[in-house]
């Protein structure tokens, strides 16, 4: 049998209508459903006779033409839902074919739920410096980047006395008493012994989590530059689609550490001295050491005068200072965490803010004690924690485990391992986290990123020496993974300009791929923006170059357009080992993004076949970038289901598709309608008729109630007439 097909030019008319009847009071507790107009008008013969039960007494019939709602009692009527906008129709007849390029590769997007992987959380940067309180930086992180996460340092930060730096170490290039410069400690006892004929208080917390606040201070440096950032992000969220928030320990309170048996051996003039063992404060930096995870109950920790029972262990101080400072912060700033890290890089002791967790023990004491602290507290309960957030390592070694014996050091997989396998552990960490700097699969076109597989799906035979076999990876837990930290490129668009350039700008876009891909990454976030300094290895961009740095412009590929709450989809590319493509399907917003990237010196081009779903997305918003050559808008009309694009040598380009947005409704109290639509749906036009033979009325703000975002759509109220149908349609002007 032959299917007509319909033009829809015919039923432009009818563009995305809803009826609404209210001779019925169950009308108000009923929500009207709605089909695309594909499947009702396009292949009307193939739904007839078919019935769908929503609701008790609401059932959609599908007749020859289309559906008709039908409530039990009443007579049926047609409703036309979340028809095709605009002008756009469907050709009768012989269509001709696009031409394809046979040199083309070709690019093949697989929506369906075979297709589907993880969910998208978000994409963004922690902080350096105060430039990120100056509107330019705000207006070009959230309104061009369009970044929807934020990491901050969670060291905290006291008042004095507990912070004065004449209290813990020499200021910048004055050497202390013994010569160095730092002052170095070994526990608690030891932390508060004279130096520069002062002593070192200790902030004792007590189990009043809101007197234990006001040690802290949030008003100033990096808490006041991550709140001010954090509220500019909060109050962009409906634009944004999500805001999070996140923080990373680089280190407990210093007294809470003791002695690791390392020291540092960097060297450098005005840091410390070589062979200064950890732990010590340097320029009020609690550099270093190891959390005492043991449970020993310390004198130094006494709070039966804040209302405890007496001495307590540095994991339970640790877990207070922690929960205060979470709720000191939130209670300032308006704005809740999402998750915490208790540790950056775990594994790390430096001159700067640091600490060590060499061995799972002490990670999961410390992990378990702070998720019970915040489930005491409604407002804290909710903070996820994520970890181990290690450095993804380069080799098998790096994955597992350096070292042996006394000198072992775990890695990222021995962590996982040792989390799955402590019931209360897993129950506390909720997610996972790790640094992208490992640099194995930028070195040469189709090199395959081997840390970024091995971090998602382990290892069956063991892969080196020493190395145990049968090793999961964090997707065998059930449980999505963050990539939180990298930088080190060039800000150069190619680097090194002879070779292959894994090096400069262009190499983050190929980073952040296959983060997503290969690593399943959930979300990716860079060092730092900006630093107060031009452009470097460790920024994305300067005020100087604004949007135009090539770092910049690298990350904005993935940033602007992959929007919270995407599903990450497969992209095949057949028959090149020179392009590599990521897809992700915004499924609220009807919306598809394509990320291609070239990795030879020659441009290539692409044939880009589009997915059964989104359906109707008419063109391609297209984006590229190469050497020289930033951020080109153009559009790619779809012709016959797909379209060719000229990726240039060593390029980037984002396609952006918006498929016909789709109206809904629901009825509300009062005899209110509640309508719904996607904010891609921007500049449409919202209007309604009583009678589908006469003219369409643009409804004004007046007569409408805006309820904000709801479920990720836009939502207004908007009064019917008091009887007879009422038939509303989004109309691009």
């Amino acid at each position: 049998m032959t299917y007509p097909l319909i033009s829809l030019s015919d039923i432009s008319s009818r563009v995305g209508l809803i009826e609404s009847r209210r001779n019925r009071r169950q009308w108000a507790q009923e929500e009207m459903l709605s089909r695309h107009c594909a499947d009702v008008f396009c292949f009307a013969g193939l739904l007839c006779n078919r019935s769908l039960t929503f609701k008790s007494n609401l059932t959609m019939e599908w007749t020859g033409w289309g559906p008709w709602f039908r409530m039990a009692g009443m007579r049926s009527f047609p409703p036309f839902f979340r028809i095709l906008l605009g002008s756009i129709g469907i050709l009768v007849g012989t269509l001709a074919l696009q031409p394809v390029n046979l040199d083309a590769q070709t690019i093949t997007i697989d929506t369906s739920s075979a297709g589907q992987r993880q969910v998208i959380d978000g994409f963004g940067t922690c902080l350096s410096g105060t430039e990120a309180m100056q509107t330019w930086w705000q207006t070009i992180y959230f309104s061009d980047l369009q970044a929807s996460l934020l990491r901050m340092d969670l060291s905290p930060a006291f008042k004095a006395p507990y912070s004065s730096n004449g209290y813990n170490s020499p200021g910048y290039g004055i050497p202390g008493p013994n010569g160095n410069y730092v002052r170095a400690y070994t526990n608690a006892t030891t932390y508060t012994n004279l130096f520069l004929g002062l002593q070192a208080r200790i902030a004792v917390m007590g189990p009043n989590i809101d007197s234990n606040i006001a040690y802290f201070s949030f008003t100033n440096g990096g808490p006041q530059v991550a709140g001010s950032v954090a509220q500019a992000g909060k109050s962009r969220l409906s634009n944004l689609g999500d805001f999070k928030l996140f923080g990373s320990h680089w280190s407990p309170a210093p007294w809470l550490k003791v002695a690791s048996g390392n020291a540092y051996n960097s060297g450098g003039a005005n840091l410390p001295a070589i062979g200064t063992p950890f732990p010590f404060i340097w320029l009020g930096n609690y550099s270093g050491g190891v959390l005492d995870t043991s449970g020993a109950l310390r004198p130094e920790f006494d709070d039966s005068a804040l209302g405890g029972t007496g001495p307590t262990s540095a994991l339970t101080q640790f877990a207070r200072c922690t929960a205060a400072y979470l709720r000191g912060f939130q209670n300032t700033y308006g704005v809740p965490f999402y998750a915490i890290s208790i540790q950056n890089e775990l594994d790390f002791e430096e001159y700067y803010n640091s600490c060590l967790y060499a061995l799972p023990p002490g990670y999961l004491a410390a992990i378990k004690a702070v998720r019970a602290e915040l489930d005491k507290y409604p407002d804290l309960a909710g903070i996820k924690i994520m970890g181990p957030e290690d450095v993804l390592g380069g080799d098998p070694y790096g994955m597992w485990q350096y070292g042996a014996g006394n000198t072992a050091t775990a890695k990222n997989l021995q962590f996982l391992q040792a989390v799955g396998a402590d019931t209360n552990a897993a129950a506390a960490e909720s997610f996972f986290c790790i640094h992208g700097y490992a640099s194995d699969g930028v070195q040469a076109a189709g090199a395959t990123p081997v840390p970024w597989n091995w971090w998602a799906n382990g290892w069956g035979a063991s892969p080196a020496a020493g190395i145990p076999a049968n090793v999961s990876g964090f997707t065998r837990y059930g449980k999505k993974s963050w990539m939180t930290e990298t930088s080190g490129e060039n800000p150069a668009w190619l680097n090194p300009t002879n070779g292959f350039p894994g090096a400069g700008a262009w190499s983050i876009a190929l980073r952040i791929e296959q983060a997503l891909t290969s690593g399943q990454e959930s979300a990716w976030a860079y060092w730092q923006m900006t630093d107060g300094s031009p452009v470097g290895a460790e920024t994305l961009t300067d005020h100087a170059s604004g949007t135009n740095s090539g770092k910049y412009v690298a990350v904005k590929h993935f940033f602007r357009y992959i929007r919270p709450n995407s599903i990450c989809v497969n992209a095949t590319v057949s028959g090149s080992t020179a392009l590599s493509a990521c897809a992700f399907w915004h499924v609220t917003n009807g919306t598809l993004t394509v990320v291609i990237i070239n990795s030879s010196n020659s441009p290539v081009p692409a044939v880009v076949n589009s997915p059964a779903r989104p359906a109707g997305i008419p063109f391609w918003q297209t984006f590229t970038s190469s050497n020289g050559s930033y951020w080109q808008v153009s559009t790619n009309r779809i012709n016959q289901g797909s379209v060719t694009v000229n990726i240039p040598a060593y390029g980037v380009v984002t396609l952006y598709g918006i498929a016909p947005p789709q109206l809904s409704a629901s009825l509300a109290a009062n005899r209110s309608l509640n309508l719904f639509w996607p904010p891609t749906a921007s500049g449409f036009l919202l209007q309604s008729t009583t009678n589908l033979g006469f003219a369409w009325i643009t409804i004004g703000n007046s007569q409408i109630t805006s309820n904000g975002m709801v479920k990720g759509l836009i939502s207004v109220t908007t009064q019917p007439p008091p009887s007879g149908p009422a038939y509303y349609r989004l109309k691009s002007p």
